[in-house]
């Protein structure tokens, strides 16, 4: 779809560029004290982002315009980058030092 995904760690917030329509449009991540790090976008279009606030990773459904928690099971787990593959999504914990994985059970059907 050509559109750009962008994490703004001072402001906690997930942020998108149209170039279509040149413009941008701003979603404040839930919860106290959000900082956005890393980004992924998987093949159904869900949006993913790391929040340290929450020591969580967030799918964020930009259709809906809601975002879904996965907080992690240890402390300050600092996921700074991001990659998956059809149904699974992948974090690097990189305070933890381990790789992490989401996998969504829908697509584990199909």
């Amino acid at each position: 779809m050509g559109r750009l995904w962008v994490s703004e760690w001072n402001a906690g917030n997930l942020s998108r560029y149209d170039p279509v329509a040149k413009r941008w449009k701003v979603y404040h991540l839930p919860g106290k004290d959000p900082h956005a790090y890393a980004v992924y976008v998987d093949n159904h279009d869900m949006v993913w982002v790391s929040d340290f606030g929450a020591n969580a990773i967030l799918r964020f459904d930009p259709q809906a315009e809601v975002f879904e928690s996965f907080p992690s099971d240890r402390a300050e787990a600092a996921v700074r980058q991001m990659l998956g593959r059809p149904g699974e999504m992948w974090g690097a914990e990189s305070g933890t030092d381990r790789l992490v994985v989401i996998r969504d059970v829908k697509e584990a059907r199909d």
